[in-house]
């Protein structure tokens, strides 16, 4: 393995930004060709280090790609080892969706109709999508009169999300200290 001190920052830079621009699907699809990248053809890291900072990656809220990129890039030089990683994780998907959104911008007046045509489709995905969350996450009343409280927060007073978020976070922490632990959880 090289010495840490001697990876040059580009380098870091250059290798996370191969694997943003070209890996389709993102998230764990790009876990695999990290690895690659710098376990197997660079030699930065052991195999058992990858592994590791992939699974305190994986605990870590955010986008699994950008997590891992930011610990490999800690790992190999520290603070300036992040920077080179995460901007070079980042800089592809950006410029492609600032290029969409100024294309975007510029021909509205052509997808306009197109766009209008989605509305009903993303509309039925977004019910789809909270339905399944409902079956698996609304299992008693409880659950139900909180639901209820946080949609009504949030879309009739108008709430921030992030602050009804946090009330909910609060509030399970405090259920669990006054409920005690699930059956399962004594196990």
């Amino acid at each position: 393995m090289e010495n840490v001190h001697k990876i040059p920052l580009w380098k870091i830079f250059t290798i996370t930004a191969k694997i943003g621009g070209v890996t389709i699907g993102g998230g764990y699809a790009m876990v695999p060709i990290i690895r690659e990248e710098f376990v197997i053809k660079n030699k930065f890291l052991q195999p058992e280090e990858f592994d590791s900072l992939l699974v305190i990656a994986q605990s870590m809220p955010g986008p699994i790609a950008v997590n891992t990129s930011t610990l490999v890039g800690y790992k190999l030089r520290k603070v300036p080892g992040v920077l080179a990683a995460v901007a070079g994780a980042i800089f592809f998907p950006t410029v492609i969706i600032l290029t969409i959104a100024i294309l975007l911008g510029k021909f509205y007046d052509l997808v306009r109709p197109f766009l209008n045509g989605m509305k009903i489709p993303l509309l039925a995905i977004i019910v789809v999508s909270v339905l399944k969350l409902w079956k698996n996450s609304v299992r008693n009343i409880e659950d139900f009169v909180v639901f209820s409280a946080a949609f009504l927060i949030v879309t009739i007073l108008k709430f921030n999300p992030v602050y009804v978020i946090l009330l909910g976070i609060v509030y399970g922490v405090i259920r669990s200290f006054v409920k005690g632990p699930k059956r399962s959880d004594r196990t």
